[in-house]
């Protein structure tokens, strides 16, 4: 059975989509796709549809759809997550096609069934899952969708009197591990994450510094580059073109207070998720809090919350070893571990025909 299966552990980030493989590769993607806008975009492109970093580069001559960008399809309503009505469709097929494209970076032999694990932010709903679901279709042979904070502890061995602290791009995920697979009513999903920091910092430096000329995108760059929340002595300078000439600014403050905003709401989350566990286990939630995705790498974000939760009897936060793939690796572990007989009920027989075809 092994031998004509290929599994796979697939992280769908709000940003970024990492994907790793039981033949050995893994990759990351930024989770965005572009069409070319006429047909001299796409004579020049030679390409219909566009994946990877050539969305960044080549955003001026394409349509770019992030089809999760605020926790749209994901966690919230396409309403609540800024897409028009109009668009959902096209963000649909925008999380398709990235699937598609994640998957096919792992070279899976044609011949073989792909068999895998996606995570999910903690509290997405029925609908959610099933938007998740569709875009896996025809993909994956079979697939199972899991809360992303799991995938994360589960690779890392962290099953039991563990706290994950999931930080993406849309989301930030909360999930107690307590040696099985937690309840959807013990997780807590704020929606909200990286991107409204980038959004905070972007508007502060506007409002700082109105002669530089600054895009979101550079603000983010910056963000990922120097972002902290902990007094540090290092100052965080950068060069921003003023009527297209470099200067230099200084960013550390309005960095530092976009960074700070996803703190509070983190303590808020810990401290409620932590109430409604039995007295006697709380301590040792919180004495092993871990922190994953991209915003764990914010520089002093695991001091900032022992030192929040000082007044709740202490507590004690490591992060991730590798916040880029250590969903995915996870998801990949989880998939390996699962029963063949498991997977061979989930199997599409029909989906398998459409792939060979």
């Amino acid at each position: 059975m092994n031998g004509e299966i290929v599994f796979i552990g697939m992280d769908l980030g709000t940003f970024k989509t990492s994907v790793a493989c039981s033949n050995g590769r893994r990759d990351v993607v930024p989770s965005a796709v572009g069409w070319p806008k006429d047909y001299i975009a796409r004579a020049t492109l030679g390409r219909d549809v566009v994946f990877g970093k050539d969305v960044h580069e080549k955003r001026l001559a394409l349509d770019v759809v992030r089809p999760f960008q605020k926790g749209a399809l994901k966690y919230l309503d396409h309403t609540e997550g800024g897409v028009a009505p109009s668009k959902v469709e096209k963000h649909k097929e925008a999380a398709k096609l990235l699937v598609e494209h994640a998957v096919s970076l792992c070279r899976p032999p044609e011949a073989h069934k792909v068999y895998g694990v996606i995570g999910a932010p903690s509290r997405a709903t029925i609908h959610n899952k099933q938007v998740l679901m569709a875009a896996a279709l025809g993909t994956f042979d079979a697939v199972v969708i899991v809360a992303e904070p799991f995938t994360v502890a589960y690779g890392m061995g962290k099953l039991m009197d563990t706290l994950v602290v999931d930080i993406g791009a849309g989301t930030i995920d909360l999930c107690p591990m307590y040696g099985v697979y937690p309840k959807d009513e013990d997780q807590i999903t704020l929606p909200f994450g990286g991107d409204a920091v980038d959004d905070t910092f972007y508007d502060l430096l506007r409002k700082k510094y109105p002669q530089a000329q600054l895009s979101l995108n550079m603000a983010r760059e910056i963000k990922e580059k120097h972002g902290f929340v902990h007094d540090v002595n290092e100052r965080a300078i950068v060069q921003l073109p003023v009527s297209g000439i470099p200067q230099s600014f200084d960013v550390t403050e309005p960095l530092k207070e976009a960074c700070k905003s996803i703190v509070q709401p983190i303590i808020d989350g810990i401290r409620e998720l932590v109430s409604q566990f039995d007295p006697e286990f709380q301590q040792s939630l919180l004495s092993n809090v871990l922190l994953g995705g991209g915003g764990s790498q914010l520089k002093g974000l695991d001091k900032l919350i022992e030192e929040a939760l000082k007044p709740y009897g202490g507590g004690n936060c490591t992060k991730v070893y590798d916040s880029v793939f250590a969903g995915a690796s996870g998801a990949l572990k989880l998939a390996l571990s699962m029963p063949g007989e498991y997977w061979q009920k989930l199997e599409r027989p029909d989906v398998t025909l459409r792939r060979a075809a």
